[in-house]
């Protein structure tokens, strides 16, 4: 048969030696796009090949190593002696692939290592140059394989990803049983334990947001993709433009009323705020930009007539309210 398992060994081992005739690599490329399994073979085996020369074995001769071999099987049977005139390569390939396993198996074993923030912002670059910012009380886990160029993002709590432009490695982020897969370079993953909501906000390209048993929904730059954990139901929403400020400190408020602001500057800067009169409904139209709180409240007060009050415990804002 044409894909019997003897004939693919032998296609391998031509095409790695450079033996293959132009027929014979049509065949092995034909063979390999039957599966995703079949190209996987084929890299391994070249993987292998590659580098089975270990740093104290750099003068290995596959030759005389199969000649070995050969001389040993001979002397239990005379009548199996095994001949390799054009096929010593070749043959040595497979002694190598033998040999190897266990460097191939330690080789390829994938990288684990792990994040942790607690009360400040932690911000961590990835063999690759992308950059994982991981807010408050979160927990990131990589498990990343160089040789493969794949790897795996498990997030627990609100995590910024940065992947470069250039995308050398094939990330996926996980929570649960949730899964989002990079085709993009800049996403926001908000996944606390005790939501009832996971959150994926995209910035700039695309994103595939899903589950282990669903399709999920496609997310583009400026769209928020929600999943409902009680409803087990995927939507988008509109992205919030300060949903990375916690890490950024740059915030874009739009007729925002002022007790959303004040929620939100409470909660990425740590400070207890608290507002005293009717004066939350109130609408504000500012940019921040990277600046301390004392200086956004200062900026709020005077634009709004607002009185800031500090203590040691906590800010107070009062005022008359809106007209």
């Amino acid at each position: 048969m044409k894909w019997e398992a003897e004939n693919i060994e032998d296609l391998i081992a031509k095409f790695i030696v450079g033996e293959a005739s132009e027929v014979e690599i049509r065949e092995l490329n034909e063979w390999c796009s039957l599966s995703p399994e079949n190209q996987k073979y084929l890299d391994d085996s070249v993987f292998i090949y590659e580098n089975a020369q270990l740093p104290d074995q750099q003068d290995f001769d596959g030759e005389k190593a199969w000649d070995k071999v050969k001389s040993e099987i001979s002397k239990k049977n005379e009548r199996t002696r095994l001949l390799i005139p054009a096929w010593g390569i070749a043959a040595s390939l497979l002694l190598v692939l033998a040999f190897s396993f266990l460097f191939y198996r330690q080789y390829s074993k994938s990288e684990e290592f792990q994040f942790v923030s607690e009360n400040q912002v932690l911000t961590q670059t990835l063999p690759d140059q992308t950059e994982v910012s991981l807010n408050q009380n979160s927990t990131v886990k990589v498990e990343y394989n160089e040789r493969k160029k794949t790897g795996v993002i498990h997030v627990s709590g609100e995590v910024l990803i940065n992947i470069p432009e250039s995308k050398k490695v094939e990330w996926r982020v996980q929570t649960a049983n949730l899964l989002i897969q990079d085709i993009g370079t800049i996403f926001n993953v908000k996944a606390f334990p005790k939501s009832e909501t996971v959150e994926v906000t995209v910035q700039e390209g695309i994103v595939k947001f899903y589950s282990q048993s669903q399709e999920g929904i496609i997310l583009q730059a400026g769209e928020k993709g929600i999943y409902d954990k009680s409803t087990n139901t995927f939507f988008k929403a509109e992205a919030d433009p300060n949903v990375t400020a916690y890490k950024t400190r740059n915030f874009s408020f739009y007729e925002q009323e002022l007790q959303l602001v004040i929620d939100q500057l409470s909660q990425i800067y740590g400070r207890k705020i608290n507002l005293d009169g009717n004066i939350g409904q109130c609408k504000l139209t500012v940019d921040f930009e990277n600046e301390e709180l004392e200086t956004i409240l200062s900026i709020i007060g005077e634009t709004m007539s607002l009185d800031i009050t500090y203590d040691s415990n906590q800010i107070r804002i009062s005022g008359e309210g809106c007209f």
